[in-house]
């Protein structure tokens, strides 16, 4: 039986943000946990057992986080690819109330909606929900794209990934995912089991499906209101299988 990822303690750091678009084709994404192994153990020169400690995982698993995160400085600073930090999420955060209106300067309200993409690099939309690693959030006001992030979110880990971790139930790993989604309206997904799409809508966010990949595209399309939402019609699948709690 796969077990499935733990909360990891990581910090927030100011200054990151996603890079310019014509850099996105290469993008390489640095996990709040990769990013607070790294400051831990490279830049404070914590004991790996005490960074483990800290970080509230196994020393096992802080070392492949860490090996992970230093493989992809090598390639940005190596090979020229552009880096981005993904936010961690904070579930304290989800009692915070957030307004779909917001009063403008000038008087009046403006509509803002913000939507959530599960993404594993910032510029494609991750086929199976469960799996993606982070959260693209996209912010739209009036029609226009106002605020971009990218942010970290819980995802089923499967196979040699787990490193060991201890094993959690499918609703309290849907739970952390609707967590991190904290601020959004909307979730755009393509394919995702019912057990995960029960799990969004109690949270109170809207569910759409798209059998589109370019996030860019399906942004746009939205925002020009010429998105088809094909909810229902697509299907959770990974290795062949047909998931229904994913």
């Amino acid at each position: 039986m796969p077990r499935r990822q733990v909360a990891r303690r990581c910090g927030t750091y100011e200054g990151t943000s996603l890079p310019c678009p014509e850099a996105s084709g290469t993008l390489h994404v640095l996990g709040a946990d990769e990013m607070e192994a790294l400051r831990l153990s490279d830049l404070l020169d914590v004991d790996q057992t005490e960074a483990a400690f800290r970080m509230g995982i196994s020393q096992s698993t802080f070392q492949r986080i860490l090996a992970g995160a230093r493989r992809k400085v090598a390639a940005a600073l190596v090979r020229g690819y552009p880096l981005t930090v993904a936010q961690a999420w904070d579930a304290d955060i989800k009692s915070a109330t957030h307004q779909r209106h917001q009063k403008k300067s000038t008087g009046g309200t403006s509509m803002i909606t913000r939507i959530a993409f599960p993404t594993d690099d910032g510029t494609t939309l991750c086929p199976h929900f469960g799996r993606a690693h982070y959260y693209k959030v996209v912010e739209i006001t009036d029609g226009k794209v106002t605020a971009l992030e990218l942010r970290d979110k819980f995802a089923h880990i499967h196979g040699e990934e787990n490193h060991g971790e201890s094993d959690v139930s499918h609703d309290e790993v849907h739970g952390c995912m609707a967590d991190a989604a904290h601020g959004c309206d909307t979730i755009i997904v393509g394919g995702m089991g019912p057990g995960a799409i029960n799990a969004m809508t109690a949270a109170g966010y809207a569910v759409m499906q798209t059998d589109k990949s370019n996030l860019d595209e399906i942004v746009e399309a939205y925002r020009t209101g010429t998105f088809v939402d094909l909810a229902g019609k697509v299907s959770c699948y990974h290795e062949g299988d047909r998931h229904g709690n994913c």
